[in-house]
Formats: structure tokens, sequence, C-alpha cells
């Protein structure tokens, strides 16, 4: 994993979750089972590896056999998912939807992080994986074809395959995800949040508090706003 800086963009309406990471300079692991989309992180394994087991001959066939023969391993697959903590962001800060959709219809914020790989890479934090989201139709029915059929690589690459696969109609959000064995709140570094952007719509109290909290606990110093430029539709960003 490379230790160059990288630049990941979360939108959030101001309520008292937006507070209190700002607050604590903490960002939230989500359950899988809490995610927004009801396909993502939920597609029925049992039911693709039968179908991906009529189809394969020789060693495949018999691997998949052996899996869907074994409920030991369907137990510790859904075990593993009680406890891992989903991040989700954004590679871009200006979509329109983005904006519209998780940031309260542009009353909202846009907080923009610079990690470093190597700060996931320890025993404070238990990474599982971390990467942007493909946006494909049958993630695991066509991964299966040309699967590992050795028990260790294809349980790991099952793994990214559920955690860091959607259904292409979410292709807009451009999503990154940091995934950790834990789920929760986990306190981050200080000045890890680099810039904070305001809704079109954002009241001016809401940004005067934001910018405050910011400043106070998340060592960030730098604050912008999106207004309306000359077009019909358009908006470009302020500094503040």
């Amino acid at each position: 994993m490379s230790d160059e800086p990288f630049t990941l963009y979360k939108f959030k309406p101001i309520n008292k979750y937006l507070i209190e990471s700002l607050v604590t300079q903490s960002i939230y692991f989500a359950k899988p089972g809490t995610l927004n989309d009801p396909f993502d992180c939920k597609i029925n394994l049992e039911s693709v590896l039968k179908r991906a087991e009529l189809s394969a001959i020789g060693d495949r066939k018999q691997f998949l056999n052996s899996l869907l023969d074994n409920p030991q391993f369907f137990e510790i697959w859904r075990s593993y998912f009680d406890n891992i903590g989903v991040c989700s962001f954004s590679q871009v800060n200006a979509d329109r939807l983005l904006w519209s959709h998780y940031a309260d219809e542009h009353r909202g914020v846009c907080l923009e992080y610079q990690f470093r790989g190597s700060y996931f890479l320890n025993s404070v934090f238990p990474l599982t994986t971390m990467g942007n989201i493909e946006y494909l139709s049958e993630p695991l029915t066509e991964w299966l074809k040309n699967a590992p059929i050795e028990i260790t690589p294809f349980t790991e690459g099952l793994i990214h395959k559920f955690l860091k696969t959607k259904n292409p109609a979410w292709g807009y959000e451009k999503e990154a995800r940091i995934i950790r064995k834990e789920h929760g709140a986990f306190n981050i570094r200080d000045k890890f949040l680099k810039q904070v952007y305001f809704g079109l719509q954002t009241p001016q109290a809401d940004i005067d508090l934001v910018t405050k909290l910011a400043r106070d606990y998340s060592g960030c110093n730098s604050f912008a706003q999106l207004v309306r430029d000359e077009t019909d539709f358009g908006f470009t960003v302020k500094k503040l």
C-alpha cells in the first residue's frame, strides 16, 4: 500500500452526528446491515454458489460442492459480518446528486479528508480492505467463473467482492471505502480533516458553528462554500 497522501470526501447533514465527529475527531464505521442499499454487502452467497456449481466442471465443481456441503463455512461467513465496519466516502466533492442526497439538499457539508495508507496498517486500526468501489451487475456470478479454488485466496477474494462492489445504478457516487474489523466510531489523527465545504443553502449560523468546531477540535483551517456561477445550473467553489 502506497504511503502517498490521498483525498476522500464525506457528505453529511449538519446534525449531532456531524458535531460529534468534529469534536471527537472521529469517523464512523457502519455495520454492513445498516447501509442504505438493501443489496449492498447482502448478496445471497449460498444461492450464488449453487448457481456457480451447476455450471462448473472438474476441480472447480468439487471445490464449490465442498463449500455448499459445509454449514460451518456459512456460519463463519455470517459471523464475520456481524462486527465488521464500513466507512464510505466519495472521490469527488462537486456532484449535484451527492449534495442533494447526502448533504441535506445543499444545507449540509462535504468534509475533505487527507489520509495516508500506512496509517491503516497497524494494530490500532485492524484494516480489512480499502479501495474504490467497482460497479458491476453480477459481481459474484462473474468472479466465481475464475475464482481461486483454494480456501484462503477464495475467501479473501470473496470478501473483496462482497464489500467493494455495487450495482451500476450507484456509479454516480464514485465511492471509496475503508473497512475495518470493528464497527463504530474511530478516532483519527489531528489535521486529517483538510477542508470543509458548505452547500449552496447552508444557513450562516450553521456555517459559523461548524467552522468553529472544525478549527477548535479537528485542526481544520480551510473552509469554502458552493455558490452559483453564471450558467443556468452551474456552481463554483468560493473560499471563506
